[in-house]
């Protein structure tokens, strides 16, 4: 099996295991349908196993998960005291939701041009279904590929100012960040 396909039977298996029934609010939340937060570290701890994860991999999908599922206390804890890009991701992602704007963009300043971005954007892209969404999208991908700065802005703007359609296209935009960040890490 190549190491390609390996990546993404790894991360469809998170997911198959992981998924929520909505994607993920823009802001704090809760919404219905999370997994609890023990529900999540059981089905972690056997995709820990499974896919035998070093132990920073194993904490950043866990804060990860915790995040996607509205737990946002416990993953900040994993990520609040690591210097390294990817935990500086989950931190920004995190305060994008809480929401604290300004907190989000001092976070995703410092893991500028990470990866995941340029693994999202053709999804995003392809996601742009509607007159709004399209508009949005071009505020989203001004440099090319997603801008998490530009989408700090979008979300920003739907809390002071609520286009529905908007946030339903926000909201997917965000989900797909979370797959390609799952992706990055099982990679």
């Amino acid at each position: 099996m190549s190491s390609s396909t390996d990546k993404l039977s790894r991360a469809a298996r998170f997911w198959e295991r992981l998924a929520a029934a909505q994607f993920p609010d823009l802001g704090a939340g809760p919404r219905s349908g999370v997994l609890s937060a023990v529900t999540l570290e059981i089905r972690l701890l056997e995709l820990n196993r499974e896919f035998n994860l070093t132990i920073p991999t194993s904490e950043l999908l866990t804060a990860t998960a915790l995040l996607y599922h509205d737990h946002h206390d416990p993953a900040h804890n994993l990520v609040q005291d690591r210097g390294d890009r990817d935990a500086c991701l989950i931190h920004a992602l995190l305060h994008r939701r809480e929401p604290d704007y300004w907190n989000a963009a001092y976070w995703f300043r410092r893991v500028s041009g990470h990866p995941i971005y340029g693994m999202a954007t053709p999804a995003v892209i392809r996601a742009a279904q509607t007159p709004q969404a399209r508009a949005v999208l071009e505020r989203l991908t001004l440099s090319g590929n997603l801008d998490p700065l530009a989408l700090v802005q979008e979300c920003e703007r739907m809390a002071e100012c609520p286009d529905p359609q908007a946030i339903a296209y926000l909201r997917q935009v965000q989900h797909l960040e979370f797959a390609a960040l799952v992706e990055h890490l099982l990679a």
